[in-house]
């Protein structure tokens, strides 16, 4: 071999460790053929926080102004007719000033319920608000369940209160003396539901968590006892997400360590799934076997139940992560960014 072969045979195999180093510095990037979510709506002059459909048509997303409390407007709900095509502006009215809904549960016929440090009903899509919780105080309301046009579950710091005359009087059906408050309500079915409540240490990276489970519409509600952590004396981890696909059927998240745990006995056992589910406390199942979770930067979907995932949606963009979604039964979902865009996923 002359030098000038040598040397061309030199440079061609610097090159190609430099394609191979390359390559290998852009492992944590996906690959992804197609984002299945598009943009439908942005709006830069506005924060847009909550998304709830009621059916593939109507829907609400709740709304600050970027400049808060400079206006007297700055509060405002957005709806939508059209399956997210068109959206409306509007803004929405309180007596108190400083108060702000953080999410709302529509009901249909204009009629929808909101929650903030009280329960609060609108009758005209939105617009204005009456407080139906007035006794409350003290504590952020996390969740809601509606379980028909008068009766109504809250789940606020560490009670479940329920009415059944549209907020004229709360009764308070569940109470527990562990620290933390309630996350989220989840019922399969009328009749069946479930809630968890739980507290982190961040200094320690240790949760704790608890689940409730009623078997009468919230009525009555019974503290679950689950393996394996039962037979281990350990109690159950604290959960970013609980869903519940039939009254048997379940998933939750855990909040450090990212697992997976599925339910086929209605809570009483748990089995682990997936040892490092990466998300930030959105996930959804449609049914048994597919579901979504998000990161933020990337929608994950499965159709094993949760086993195996594959990339649905990525973007890195600057100010582009996720911060809350939707979805509806059929698996059309809507989500809120923090570049003040509606992506849907149809």
């Amino acid at each position: 071999m002359n030098r000038t072969s040598f040397l061309l045979s030199k440079a061609q195999l610097i090159l190609l460790f430099l394609l191979v180093f390359l390559i290998s510095c852009k492992h944590d990037e996906p690959t992804i053929s197609t984002n299945n979510w598009q943009t439908i709506y942005q709006n830069k002059d506005l924060y847009l926080y909550s998304i709830k459909f009621l059916d593939k048509n109507n829907g609400y997303v709740l709304a600050d102004s970027s400049a808060i409390h400079s206006t007297p407007n700055w509060r405002f709900i957005l709806t939508t007719t059209d399956g997210g095509n068109h959206w409306v502006v509007n803004p929405y009215q309180f007596s108190a000033y400083d108060e702000v809904l953080v999410d709302i549960f529509p009901m249909g016929n204009g009629n929808i319920l909101g929650i903030g440090y009280h329960v609060y009903k609108s009758s005209d899509n939105g617009k204005t608000w009456t407080d139906v919780s007035p006794q409350f105080v003290g504590s952020m309301n996390n969740d809601l369940h509606i379980i028909d046009s008068v009766t109504w579950l809250v789940a606020s710091g560490n009670h479940i209160f329920r009415t059944n005359n549209a907020g004229q009087t709360w009764q308070t059906v569940f109470q527990t003396d562990f620290m933390g408050a309630f996350h989220h309500f989840s019922f399969p079915s009328p009749t069946v539901g479930y809630a968890d409540i739980g507290v982190v240490d961040p200094d320690h990276g240790a949760s704790v968590g608890l689940i409730v489970k009623t078997t009468d519409a919230g009525q009555t509600w019974t503290v679950l006892h689950p393996e394996p952590w039962k037979s281990n004396k350990e109690s159950i981890p604290d959960m970013t997400y609980l869903q519940f696909v039939t009254d048997q059927i379940g998933y939750f998240l855990t909040i450090w360590d990212y697992k997976l745990y599925k339910t086929v006995d209605g809570g009483n056992h748990w089995v682990l799934v997936h040892n490092n589910t990466y998300s930030i406390g959105l996930a959804y199942f449609i049914n048994e076997n597919f579901g979504y979770y998000t990161d933020g930067v990337a929608v994950n979907v499965t159709n094993d139940g949760g086993k195996n995932w594959k990339v649905d949606y990525y973007n890195d963009a600057k100010d582009s992560d996720i911060l809350t979604w939707t979805f509806l039964e059929t698996g059309q979902g809507y989500a809120l960014t923090r570049d003040q865009r509606i992506i849907k996923r149809n």
